[in-house]
């Protein structure tokens, strides 16, 4: 069997191709971007009576506990307690259909309630509020229509990406500001102390509810009775689990049913003194009446000035749609093993907002609580959002009259509770500390902001400083100067053929490797390998283009004599009075492009201003060595500089391209090409022998899995290279050739080293 040195190309596409080939495929694109949209197609042809069972089951737990909460987060945004309930079913009756989680529970959340209360605080105190012009339903619906038009054409758009764009840390921040600021609104509802501007920063509200402690009422008893019973409940859930194991699903189904045994024991307690009692109003804080049915429900009657006055809090609200829905729904997928499409949760999310703006909703989203306990409640499929909302329409048309006698207090209780989950610990703190000062930065801006000033701001503000310490690290990315680790026992059966094989076998560590740094050495007199650690684009080329000429100059020698007396030195030249001769004269620069993926017309661009600036440092043209990876983006941008042969143009200043009509061809007849017989087969797409004949065509030629008997892959040009060993020998023969003969035309330099890793490789 015949063994070959193997020289890889990676053709870069021709847009005439790419543009045939979406023509042709664009039906079927079409055709998937519409069955994208209907997730339920792929799984409702399977449904059986087993899942039926369990969504069956677990959306009856869901339609009793989402009940209390919903209408607890319409009392956090000023709203009535119907305005929860109408915002809580329309979400469940989309989900299954556009849906991609069959846990998320969509409905009245405590951060969206607190926006669209900062923006309903706003409204109220205009005229055209309190002349009655304009309505608390024309408010809830406009704010509820409009995020919702937004947000389905992120969806529709693709725009999930954003998505991705919001850091942990800033999303952690704000949740558990959000978690101390609804504590804080309802603590006053727990005690029953009234009057509290709860329009107020949460600092303010905190200190007020303190000065105003003496005015506590009667409610105080049910709130903190209410309170003291969900944590006791809590708890005690959670050791009984841990003591036996085996009743772990009974044990969770009684701890999700507390929040309603709480409003079940109070509002029957509730609702027997304000009946027997000879109270002309209620003693204590009640939801109070709450119209039947949908009284207010038709299409959605938009005033332009109302829109130009709720539309500064919709960029928030949109937001805050997005994270919060989509953090519990990746969340989720990732926890029960399933995929999630970001893009059809905010097609759902957007849906369910502009359908809800009919039914006298306000914007809703996905809760943290709700969805949680639907997946640990045996959630089969999407399927269990119907039997919720079920629950939730029989409750608007039949139970209405027994809520309005809940307790505001147990209803604070239980809203406090809930959201206590989302305050964290002083190990997070401590966690992203240790990770990054950035990182507890980002979380802290977050949680204070939101503390001190509004929740939007918190948003704004943590997101922002977030996205400018990405591009802070994109920006000043980490580079680094490599050397040599000698391996110094070669494989036994490698014979040695070269004196520089043993740079074939070294690692290669930066000097200022932690643990190798003193072990490591420079690969060889004159050589230098760089490293930048980061993609290669406009906003870092520069930065790294300069450290690696500054590089350049502080270890080798200069080729050109520098005067002797300061004064005539250039005002920029702070060296001192040095002939350098200690120095190494520079033979050879290596880019480690290993670990970059994108390069731009800007990298190419100040890239080949330092290939000027090193050859006039070194006093003649300085050969450039990359080490590569399979990026097209990036090798390119290198063919198209013309470094893959560097040849150079006839007035000695920049390559010439690489690149001809044929996208990844070599151009002309090179000299550094001919000892490459390029011969095209079915195998490879470029093999080169050592021999002038042509590849043979017979199975002798192939391996035991139909591939040539490969001794060494190479890269079709002649200064890529697939390892940094492969780059390290290549610039040393080089620098041998240069040092060790008079010839100084850069094609001979070029032809001897093809020579010389050819005999490298066999």
């Amino acid at each position: 069997m015949m063994s070959s040195t193997v020289y890889i190309d990676n053709p870069l596409p021709q847009y005439s191709d790419q543009r045939r080939s979406f023509i042709h495929n664009f039906p079927h694109h079409v055709r998937s971007y519409f069955s994208r949209m209907f997730p339920i197609i792929s799984w409702l042809p399977r449904y059986n009576l087993t899942w039926f069972f369990g969504d069956l089951i677990c959306g009856l737990t869901m339609g009793i506990v989402s009940i209390p909460q919903a209408i607890a987060f319409a009392a956090i945004a000023g709203l009535p307690a119907q305005y929860g309930l109408y915002s809580s079913f329309v979400g469940l009756l989309l989900n299954p259909i556009f849906g991609t989680s069959k846990d998320t529970s969509i409905g009245p959340t405590a951060m969206v309630s607190i926006l669209v209360g900062h923006t309903y605080n706003d409204v109220k105190a205009t005229p055209e509020f309190q002349s009655g012009l304009w309505t608390e339903h024309q408010a809830m619906v406009t704010m509820a229509l409009f995020a919702g038009i937004i947000t389905a054409g992120l969806g529709l758009l693709r725009l999930g990406i954003l998505f991705n764009f919001i850091s942990q840390p800033a999303f952690t921040g704000y949740v558990a500001c959000t978690g101390v600021v609804v504590m804080v609104h309802e603590f006053s509802g727990i005690f029953g102390i009234p009057d509290i501007d709860k329009r107020e920063s949460a600092y303010l509200i905190f200190g007020k509810t303190l000065v105003n402690l003496n005015h506590t009422h009667i409610d105080a008893v049910i709130g903190i009775l209410s309170f003291v019973f969900l944590s006791i409940s809590k708890h005690g859930c959670d050791y009984l689990s841990r003591r036996y194991p085996q009743q772990a699903r009974k044990i969770v189904f009684v701890n999700i049913s507390r929040n309603v045994f709480v409003v079940v024991v109070t509002t029957f307690m509730s609702w027997a003194i304000n009946h027997f009692g000879n109270f002309a109003t209620s003693p204590f804080a009640i939801v109070g009446p709450v119209p039947s049915g949908f009284e207010m429900m038709g299409a959605p009657q938009i005033d332009s000035r109302l829109v130009a006055k709720v539309m500064p809090g919709i960029p928030s609200i949109v937001t805050l749609l997005m994270v919060e829905h989509c953090s519990v729904a990746v969340t989720l997928g990732k926890e029960f093993d399933y995929r999630v499409d970001v893009n059809q949760e905010l097609l759902t999310i957007g849906l369910s907002n502009i359908a809800g703006s009919f039914f006298s909703a306000y914007p809703s989203t996905a809760s943290f609580s709700r969805s949680c306990v639907t997946a640990k409640s045996g959630s089969r499929t999407p399927l269990t959002n119907i039997f919720v909302a079920c629950i939730i329409i029989l409750t608007i048309y039949v139970v209405t009259p027994a809520v309005q006698y809940i307790p505001i207090a147990s209803l604070s209780a239980i809203v406090a509770y809930a959201v206590s989950d989302l305050v964290v610990g002083p190990s997070t703190w401590r966690n992203l500390w240790q990770i990054h000062p950035s990182e507890l930065l980002v979380f802290a801006s977050g949680f204070f902001l939101g503390i001190f000033t509004r929740l939007d701001i918190a948003i704004y503000v943590s997101v922002a400083i977030s996205l400018v310490v990405q591009l802070y690290r994109s920006a000043r990315p980490k580079f680094a100067l490599l050397g040599r680790v000698n391996l110094h026992l070669l494989p036994s059966d490698v014979k040695k053929q070269h004196e520089y094989d043993y740079l074939l076998y070294s690692k290669y560590f930066s000097f200022n490797h932690p643990t190798l740094g003193p072990c490591v050495q420079p690969i060889s007199s004159g050589v230098l390998a760089f490293q930048p650690r980061d993609n290669f684009l406009f906003e870092n080329s520069i930065y790294l283009m300069e450290n690696l000429v500054d590089e350049v100059k502080r270890t080798t020698q200069c080729g050109r004599p520098l005067p002797k007396n300061m004064a005539d030195r250039t005002w920029s030249d702070p060296s001192e009075i040095d002939d350098g001769s200690h120095k190494p004269p520079l033979r050879g620069l290596i880019l480690d492009l290993s670990g970059v993926h994108q390069m731009d017309y800007s990298a190419i661009g100040h890239l080949r201003t330092a290939v000027g600036q090193v050859d006039w440092y070194a006093g003649n043209p300085v050969p450039w060595y990359f080490v590569l990876n399979d990026s097209l983006a990036v090798r390119k941008c290198l063919l198209f500089a013309g470094f893959g042969t560097q040849r150079r143009q006839a007035d000695g200043g920049i390559f010439i391209s690489d690149l001809t009509k044929q996208s990844g061809s070599v151009v002309g007849s090179d000299d550094t090409l001919k000892n490459k017989r390029i011969v095209t087969t079915d195998i490879k797409k470029y093999v080169a022998h050592d021999s002038a004949t042509s590849v043979p065509q017979d199975d002798s030629y192939l391996g035991q899995n139909g591939c040539a008997a490969i001794t060494r892959l190479e890269d079709v040009y002649p200064y890529f290279f697939l390892s940094m060993p492969d780059a390290a020998f290549a610039a040393c023969t080089h620098k041998s050739h240069h040092d060790g003969s008079s010839a100084s035309d850069a094609s001979e330099i070029e032809s001897y080293a093809v020579d010389e890793e050819r005999q490298a490789g066999h």
